[in-house]
């Protein structure tokens, strides 16, 4: 199995069994010895430091920004979603907002120590008369209130 390991990967131990890929964004993320001493191992084990295509990094942005989810997600992040759309792999993440835009790509994703993000779309809502409010603009252009983030599910479950 092929794993893309996110910077998250490397703060503490965990054992999985596969090939393991990463970016050079989050190589370029640790900072603390412990994580660089176990990138070293796993570098010595044949982790191998790839960069993704260019238009599987356009197709993890554009999802990013479908799901609401760009405003939170760094270079790093979508670097580790695009990867794991060039490679075809399981991202291991504990991100939240990487785990929902990979749910979005139909990526597999595993969690290393929290349970798993639910599937959101972030929408702007009016925090007065709870209209939903379009992209861009600063405040409710039914009531004038100022705008607040939700999570929507995505999929509606049928009863």
């Amino acid at each position: 199995m092929k794993y893309i390991l996110d910077s998250s990967y490397f703060f503490g131990h965990y054992n999985l069994d596969g090939e393991f890929f990463t970016t050079p964004e989050v190589v370029g993320e640790l900072k603390d010895l412990a994580s660089k001493m176990r990138y070293e191992i796993l570098a010595e084990k044949g982790l191998v430091v790839t960069e993704p295509e260019a238009e599987h990094l356009f197709a993890a942005t554009n999802a990013a920004l479908k799901s609401g989810d760009a405003r939170v997600l760094s270079d790093t992040d979508i670097s580790v979603i695009a990867l794991g759309l060039t490679l075809e792999g399981t991202v291991v993440t504990d991100d939240f907002a990487v785990q929902n835009v990979c749910r979005h790509l139909k990526i597999p994703f595993r969690s290393i120590m929290q349970r798993r993000a639910k599937k959101r779309v972030w929408k702007l809502i009016c925090s007065g008369c709870g209209a939903e409010i379009p992209p861009g603009q600063p405040d409710c252009p039914v009531c004038g209130s100022a705008p607040i983030q939700r999570g929507t599910e995505k999929e509606k479950r049928l009863r």
